[in-house]
């Protein structure tokens, strides 16, 4: 199958990094230009309107291959990837996150075009409702203590009423609907549903409490009844433990001006309760009060070059390179490779790069590969020579 090929490639996070965020070329520099709001507003409402067109007709098999929606569908998959890449150019300037996602989404969206042109309508549906995972990875990077009143109505109640419950909390996050997803994550949390069954619901509604709400009461509070399950496997009731006295921790945080200093001590704190190299629950909480801290620090910075806005972007890298889930959206590379470039003569550049380059060479063997692609070796050689690195050797030693 097309789609999880491309899937189990994306986990290696760097084809469509290659291809979406070589726009900045051979070196960073704040923007210049200013941003044309007005226009990006515009642009924005054509990827609500084409995403509005497809995404309720991902839950009707029928309709969604019927003749009548055909051309429709079509013409929505080529709005929404021109009108992404036109944001994500008004906005650059303002946001190189932006500009990242906004290639990735444009190219998720001629893909699936491609499939639901091939008949391939499953995974082009599967695609399409898996575009939320833009929309969530930029609305959930910075507070937002109220809904929006725009995307109300955006999926009819009838529609989601269709999905699951956990595809509910999805779309209402991807709408900034973020009560109304905290409130669906509760009752999931209070079903008979098993715990294994509960740990990705667990970490979005986390993710969203924390990092958008900064509700760390109401995080806290249903941690607290999560705790008293009698069903929990001991590991697990320790990390909800361990959660708990994180926010106890860290609560005088909340909303003061954001530290790069703090979200330090947050990582360091985040890696002291890990119980193995490759624990993700372990420090859970503590990444997502960092990583609140370091993208409300870029809001303020955006656009800007140095040192600490280099550092800003390593730790992210690291904080995404740990999520236990994982989603189309892969954003670690993107954030390492922007530390890359933003400070490579320095420490954080050359770390960065060394977890890159790793990152790649096993994503691509782990992925079932023989050999990397030819364009992402070209990344990852142009970006060896920013940082000074050697080049790795050409063959095994023999044995």
């Amino acid at each position: 199958m097309r789609q999880i090929r491309r899937h189990q490639r994306g986990r290696s996070a760097w084809l469509g990094v290659a291809i979406a965020f070589f726009s900045w070329g051979a070196s960073v520099a704040p923007a210049l230009a200013e941003v044309d709001r007005a226009a990006a507003l515009r642009d924005m409402r054509e990827i609500f309107a084409s995403i509005q067109v497809l995404l309720p007709l991902t839950v009707d098999d029928q309709a969604f291959r019927s003749a009548e929606a055909h051309d429709r569908i079509l013409a929505a998959f080529d709005r929404l990837a021109k009108h992404s890449v036109k944001a994500g150019d008004h906005i650059a300037g303002d946001d190189r996150r932006i500009n990242y996602l906004a290639g990735e989404l444009s190219n998720a969206a001629l893909e699936a075009k491609d499939l639901f042109e091939n008949r391939e309508y499953p995974h082009a549906q599967f695609l399409v409702r898996r575009f939320t995972d833009f929309c969530i990875a930029c609305h959930t990077r910075v507070p937002s203590l109220a809904d929006s009143p725009l995307t109300q109505g955006f999926v009819s109640d009838r529609a989601i009423a269709k999905l699951s419950p956990v595809q509910r909390a999805s779309i209402q996050v991807a709408t900034r609907r973020f009560d109304d997803a905290l409130a669906s994550y509760e009752a999931i949390f209070a079903s008979d549903t098993r715990p294994a069954e509960l740990l990705e619901p667990l970490t979005e509604y986390l993710r969203v409490a924390i990092r958008v709400k900064y509700d760390l009461d109401r995080a806290r509070g249903e941690l607290e009844k999560f705790s008293r399950r009698p069903d929990l496997w001991s590991i697990l009731k320790t990390d909800v433990e361990d959660w708990l006295a994180a926010l106890d921790r860290f609560s005088e945080s909340a909303l003061s001006p954001p530290s790069i200093e703090r979200a330090r001590r947050m990582l360091d704190d985040a890696h002291a309760n890990r119980r193995y190299p490759l624990d993700s629950r372990g420090g859970l909480v503590q990444r997502d009060l960092a990583a609140s801290e370091l993208h409300r620090y870029l809001d303020k910075h955006s656009g800007e070059s140095g040192a600490d806005v280099a550092e800003v972007y390593y730790l992210l890298g690291l904080i995404e390179g740990r999520s236990p889930f994982g989603h189309l959206v892969y954003e670690s590379d993107f954030y390492l490779e922007s530390a890359i470039r933003l400070s490579p003569q320095t420490s954080i550049g050359r770390n960065a790069f060394a977890l890159l380059e790793e990152r790649a060479i096993v994503g691509w063997t782990g992925s079932g590969g023989t050999r990397m692609p030819l364009e992402v070796r070209r990344k990852l050689d142009a970006l060896r020579a920013l940082v000074g690195a050697p080049a790795p050797p050409t063959k095994s030693p023999a044995r």
